[in-house]
Order: structure tokens, then sequence, then C-alpha cells
């Protein structure tokens, strides 16, 4: 099964974002995930999803993933924002949410996307991951520090 870095690509981790809402960082992610994959998520395609709805979960510990499927999507793809400062979105434990992960994939692959939401929200578990990727000085550094803890 394919990994959760090698859905990531290194252009959609939006480090040290100053955004105010949980619409405000969807709307960054998907604008990224259009820029850098115009021929899988079109803008027109990423609008759509976004109006028909993602669904948020706090996990706590200063994390959140936001995930949709679309059926015309071909292929799953994955961004990921570090805000700065942290953003207030109600979550169980009271802690602001600094890590929001996004997840868009097609609608036939319902089993595939659970599986990669399960295997993210057991990393983000992990206490050393989160505070590694807030302290993440590049994207790279990021994303080696997801790849490390995969197995």
């Amino acid at each position: 099964m394919e990994g959760i870095c090698k859905l990531i690509d290194r252009s959609c981790i939006l480090l040290d974002r100053d955004e105010k809402s949980i619409e405000n960082i969807i709307t960054a992610l998907t604008d990224q995930l259009s820029t850098n994959f115009p021929e899988i998520a079109p803008k027109e395609l990423m609008q759509k999803t976004i109006d028909e709805g993602f669904h948020t979960v706090c996990m706590g510990d200063a994390c959140a993933i936001t995930h949709a499927r679309c059926p015309e999507m071909e292929k799953t793809l994955m961004a990921v924002m570090r805000l700065s400062p942290p953003v207030d979105m109600k979550a169980d434990d009271g802690k602001k949410v600094a890590l929001v992960f996004l997840l868009v994939g097609p609608q036939k692959s319902a089993s595939f996307h659970l599986k990669i939401l399960s295997r993210l929200a057991r990393l983000l578990h992990d206490t050393e991951l989160r505070e590694a990727l807030i302290v993440a000085k590049t994207e790279q550094e990021f994303l080696q520090i997801i790849e490390s803890k995969e197995v």
C-alpha cells in the first residue's frame, strides 16, 4: 500500500501559515493541489469538492485531518499545513490546532481512503513525530520525518 509520504508532494507542504479558519485552510490547501496537480485536481474540481463538503476531525494534540472523496478524481492527493499561530478549532482536548492534513481522493476508493486516514491518525498519535513536525525547518525535513516513522 502506498505510504503517506508518497501521497504528499513537497510542494503541498505549507509551513507556518497564518490562517484564521478551517475554511481558509481548506481553500489554501486545495489551491495548492490545483496549482501543483492541475491535471488531477483542477481548480473547478477542487471548488466542487469544497462545496460538497470536507469532513474535519480535530484529533487533539494540536492535529486535525480534513478529508473528502470526489467522484471525478482519479488519484488520491494529500496536502498539509502547519499553522502559526495555531487555530482554535474547538478540539475536545482544548488545544489549538497547529497541523492540518488534507486528504482528497476518488469516490471509488473508499477502502484506500479509510486506510490512509487510519494510518495518518496512528502516526499523529506519536508525540515524538508531532513535536518534530511542529519544529521542522523545511518541507523536505517535514516529509523526511513522516517517512522515518512509516513502517
